[in-house]
């Protein structure tokens, strides 16, 4: 039935999702871990994933390459990507994290201009400074009293979007062998999954975890909006062009901002430095996207 829609109303579905899931995982970072909220949003993704693999029937085949290739993803992109960006919502905001990610296309680009051969364009080149320029906009509001680890903080959802750079890649070639979402989902989930929780006394450690039922019920519906996420994103890449699905996914960044406008309240203060940032780094995201 989804398969039915135009791909770019699918990749706007998926924007929606993207923007609801973060909003209520940063929700629920309030009261909860960042290391806790990853956990239950991996186990959560990890089981939607699996039903839908078993119901559509799965596939013949598992070559083991594959299927490391998709762990490895994982490890990268659901385990430790996804705790440094829930460690960032909680020290410097949902909204602001999720601006500051938009680095990733920039890490993208230079990860296939270093080891692909592609040469650096002007659209590429126009959009890192816009990146950098909103990324550098948002920054700037920092107090200045505190400005050496406040800059730290800053830096975690950049670096999350550089650890997340070659996770595309990697699954891409991933899908030529198991040409299946949903089981690449399933695996790349399970993995995290098993990962946080095997840190989990040591990440922990220092907090005294404490895990209450309204924040845990949050998270899970956030983990629940991230599975439809990922899964509508893909079917839509699957059936439609790269240059078109990919920058519409991108409004999930002016969604998230206002979202935590509607619902973050003080958790999550906007003032007109993130909005504007998160309008700069979206056409600076996009233009890379269109340059490629």
């Amino acid at each position: 039935m989804l398969e039915s829609l135009h791909p770019n109303y699918i990749a706007l579905i998926s924007a929606f999702f993207t923007a609801t899931a973060q909003t209520l995982l940063g929700k629920s970072i309030g009261r909860l871990s960042p290391g806790v909220a990853s956990l239950i949003a991996n186990i959560v993704i990890t089981f939607i994933a699996t039903v839908f693999y078993l119901a559509g029937g799965g596939v013949d085949e598992w070559p083991l390459y594959a299927v490391i290739l998709f762990a490895i993803s994982g490890i990268i992109a659901n385990f430790a990507a996804r705790y440094l960006m829930y460690m960032a919502i909680q020290l410097i905001g949902l909204s602001r994290t999720q601006v500051l990610f938009q680095f990733s296309p920039l890490w993208s680009s230079l990860v296939a201009i270093t080891f692909l051969g592609e040469h650096l364009t002007l659209g590429v080149g126009v959009g890192t400074v816009l990146i950098i320029g909103g990324a550098t906009l948002i920054m700037g509001e920092r107090n200045k009293g505190d400005s050496k680890t406040k800059f730290i903080y800053y830096l975690l959802p950049v670096f999350a979007g550089l650890v997340m750079a070659a996770a595309p890649s990697i699954r891409k070639h991933a899908f030529t062998m198991i040409p299946s979402a949903t089981f690449g989902l399933a695996i790349a989930c399970f993995v995290a999954s098993f990962l946080q929780a095997a840190l989990l006394p040591i990440t922990e450690r220092k907090t005294e975890m404490k895990v209450a039922l309204r924040p845990v019920l949050i998270a899970t519906a956030g983990g629940v909006m991230n599975a439809f996420a990922a899964m509508t994103f893909w079917i839509s890449l699957r059936l439609g062009d790269v240059v078109e699905v990919v920058p519409i996914r991108r409004i999930s960044v002016l969604l998230v901002v206002l979202f935590s406008w509607l619902f973050m309240g003080k958790q999550d203060t906007i003032t007109w430095r993130v909005v504007a940032g998160a309008a700069i780094t979206l056409v600076g995201g996009l233009t890379i996207i269109w340059a490629g």
